[in-house]
């Protein structure tokens, strides 16, 4: 994911907006055309949208790299209690260059963040230094082991080999992900075909996942909400049939506090709500908790230097 900046309208949006981004959640590089015949608009009627939904700040369209490409396959979630500004621990723990995700909290914790490192020797180093924060009180962690939906990212293993030529479309899919063959070839020295059969290899080989990301800080009247789960013994069927739920973002098995976790992103609080109580239940699940995500100081998933 990445945050999302510049001028953003306020207002709600209507059915086919919701539709269009829900397929650009899918695809972000689905054509103007293949859009406008899924939500019944003309072709122009449907560029116009995704037009306006980019530029206002709804979404943006953006290539988001697997963790292993980035050399960061090592991923944890820190809830962070504090005593004091917790908005000025967040604002420390942002600027830290392993931290992809920070976000204000109510709950339990003040302060959640997402660490992506290497390998566990640098996690245990950043716990470190997140500890020696002023204002921090203590931090819980709880270790990702498999992510097994990402709305956001790729997930699973990574299987296509990259080169200096793939990194540099990389890069420039982080920043535009609905970019035109033509450029994507201009900016790298191929073709419009090579750049696109490129691109195809690089995202059926889960190097790189390009979707729309909605902004989720407050201001576009959506609700985000994480969800730890506690599992009774062996239930893999638990997170494949949450995760299936349409407001779930992300899902992942885990280690620590919980032995799996959720991100929400709706709509209403109702329907926050919804799945919350779906979560508990599950026959698989033996306990559920949740803190709701108030401000999102931080995402740069979409964003980190290849």
């Amino acid at each position: 994911m990445e945050r999302l900046s510049g001028k953003f309208a306020p207002e709600v949006l209507d059915a086919i907006d919701e539709r269009i981004v829900s397929l650009l959640e899918l695809d972000g590089r689905l054509t103007h055309r293949e859009i406008a015949e899924q939500v019944d608009l003309s072709r122009s009627a449907a560029a116009t949208r995704i037009q306006r939904l980019i530029g206002e700040g709804h979404v943006a369209v953006r290539g988001v790299a697997h963790p292993a490409v980035l050399g960061r396959p090592s991923l944890a979630h820190v809830s962070i209690a504090v005593h004091g500004s917790a908005a000025a621990v967040a604002r420390a723990a942002a600027e830290r260059e392993d931290t992809a995700f920070v976000s204000l909290v109510a709950g339990r914790y003040a302060v959640v963040a997402e660490i992506r490192t290497a390998g566990q020797a640098e996690i245990e180093a950043a716990l470190t230094d997140l500890r020696g924060l002023p204002g921090v009180g203590a931090i819980d962690t709880i270790l990702y082991t498999e992510v097994l939906h990402d709305v956001a990212g790729p997930v699973g293993e990574v299987t296509a080999d990259l080169d200096d030529t793939d990194r540099a479309l990389l890069r420039v899919l982080q920043e535009d992900g609905r970019a035109s063959y033509v450029r994507l070839g201009g900016e790298v020295g191929l073709s419009a075909a090579g750049a696109r059969r490129r691109v195809v290899r690089l995202v059926e080989g889960q190097a790189v996942r390009i979707a729309a990301v909605r902004r989720h800080s407050g201001s576009d009247r959506r609700s985000a909400m994480g969800i730890g789960l506690r599992l009774a013994g062996d239930h893999p069927e638990v997170l494949a049939d949450l995760a299936a739920l349409t407001p779930v973002v992300f899902a992942a098995r885990s280690v620590g506090r919980c032995d799996a976790v959720l991100t929400v992103n709706a709509a209403t609080t109702g329907e926050l709500a919804a799945v919350l109580d779906a979560a508990r239940a599950h026959p698989g699940v033996r306990g559920a908790e949740s803190w709701s995500h108030l401000e999102v100081v931080k995402e740069t998933y979409a964003s980190v230097r290849l």
